[in-house]
């Protein structure tokens, strides 16, 4: 089986006999603890040797989705000048009170780049993994809520139950759907399908 490592600081496997076995996902995240912790982890329960987490530290006075497009393309770039690339390029993104958001997801769109964005934030997705939300909610009432749940700040807690992602799934589908990525409904989140590409990718890897 590969090598391959899921942290973004440690080098990928070049063997063509190995690449084959599965796809290669890069995952660019706006928020530099929660989400790359919860992707890390989640890859790690499943297995996806295939996924590299890189996490963006926000510039200037706030988080930019934009910058975070910006930087997965970059990296794409770069791994496909190494003669690995990505199969596929993901960005997660919270919608709280950007006023950029509308210009990421056009570059994303122009760049064939995913992009998985929460109303209000990551933090639903989260959420869901222990209880149902379906009415709006504000980051600091889901703050409150995992806090119950063993959260302190933005670290996920030791045994955040990853196998509940399929009922996270179930979850967030009860809620109303996104039909204009810049402005979801309160809640929602499309991480669910980021969370699909995974699964998938693991899948592949067991096949023989």
């Amino acid at each position: 089986m590969s090598k391959r490592q899921i942290r973004g600081n440690q080098r990928i496997s070049k063997s063509k006999r190995k690449r084959e076995e599965y796809r290669k996902i890069l995952i660019t995240a706006e928020g530099v603890n929660t989400e790359p912790q919860y992707f890390e982890r989640f890859a790690a329960f499943l297995k996806a040797r295939a996924v590299r987490i890189v996490s963006v530290k926000p510039i200037g006075l706030g988080k930019d989705p934009l910058t975070v497009v910006k930087e997965a393309d970059r990296r794409r770039r770069d791994e496909r000048k190494s003669g690995d690339p990505f199969d596929e390029v993901w960005c997660v993104v919270d919608v709280d009170e950007h006023t950029n958001l509308e210009r990421a997801c056009v570059e994303a769109a122009r760049l064939k780049i995913d992009i998985a964005i929460s109303s209000p934030c990551f933090e639903i997705w989260l959420l869901w993994h222990f209880e149902s939300k379906s009415s709006w909610v504000d980051a600091a009432s889901l703050a409150r809520a995992l806090k119950k749940w063993g959260f302190t700040d933005k670290s996920i807690p030791p045994d955040f139950p990853y196998a509940n992602y399929d009922v996270a799934l179930g979850r967030a589908a009860k809620c109303d759907q996104i039909h204009i990525k810049h402005t979801p409904p309160n809640p929602s989140s499309s991480v669910p399908s980021l969370v699909a590409a995974l699964v998938k990718s693991y899948t592949e890897e067991k096949e023989p």
